[in-house]
């Protein structure tokens, strides 16, 4: 990357899956709020996913009539600004910064976290604060290195993690001998209240798709690929999560 610019053509199709993916991050989601979803929603915890990707799937429908027609690091932000103008475009941007920031800190305070207890279990003794610290240091250094680097990184952690988890679901189920549930397809017993609500957490836990956008002088093709990405990037997380629950 030469001084004071990005590094052009470097992320083809896969690496922007990733970063797409890895932002929305599903196996953060799968130990976490998963299980809180099940405490609102119950049985059809399924079905608010399953709805939650579906909406989520119209807004980026929407955003990609941008993405290909015109590239640019602006991300949304460029987006809403020919839109709506330059003040919304601001409040988007901002908007939009604040959240990737939320985003960030809740993957480093669930990094310190997990990272603290297996230490432990292996009767090692290492202050959280210095885990967040290593945490957040090695995400710099993979960002400001290569963004190539980052994102090949992001797509190994997030995709054996991934694995991981479905393999741990193919056992639990094999142990049951793969018996279909009918009481998560009983509409009698459809908690309308507690869907909405379920809605709502699964809109938040797949936050992060359109991230692609960003990479506009990054990405190889970019009217092409970036579009694709947004979309893969929600189908695969979305049908994670309702295989999941």
């Amino acid at each position: 990357m030469s001084q004071g610019t990005l590094r052009n053509n470097c992320l083809g199709f896969i690496e922007l899956l990733a970063q797409g993916i890895a932002l929305i991050s599903p196996t953060m989601t799968a130990a976490l709020i998963i299980p809180v979803m099940y405490g609102n929603t119950g049985d059809w915890s399924w079905l608010s996913y399953a709805l939650g990707t579906v909406m989520l799937l119209f807004v980026a429908l929407n955003l990609n009539q941008f993405a290909r027609r015109s590239t640019s690091a602006g991300s949304m932000y460029a987006y809403i600004c020919r839109g709506l103008g330059f003040t919304v475009g601001a409040i988007g941007g901002w908007s939009l910064i604040w959240a990737y920031l939320g985003i960030s800190m809740a993957g480093v305070a669930g990094f310190s976290i997990f990272a603290e207890k297996l230490f432990e279990m292996a009767g090692i003794h290492v202050p959280l604060l210095a885990l967040a610290a290593a945490c957040v240091l090695v995400a710099w250094f993979c960002a400001w290195k290569d963004v190539k680097v980052s994102a090949v990184l992001m797509l190994a952690m997030e995709g054996i993690s991934m694995t991981l988890i479905l393999l741990l679901c193919v056992i639990s189920l094999w142990q049951h001998s793969f018996a279909i549930d009918h009481v998560q397809f009983d509409t009698t017993n459809l908690p309308l209240s507690g869907l909405g609500l379920g809605v709502v957490v699964a809109i938040f836990s797949l936050v992060g798709f359109e991230c692609a956008t960003a990479f506009g002088d990054e990405a190889r093709d970019p009217l092409r690929t970036i579009p694709r990405a947004v979309i893969l990037s929600l189908v695969i997380s979305g049908a994670f999560f309702v295989f999941v629950t």
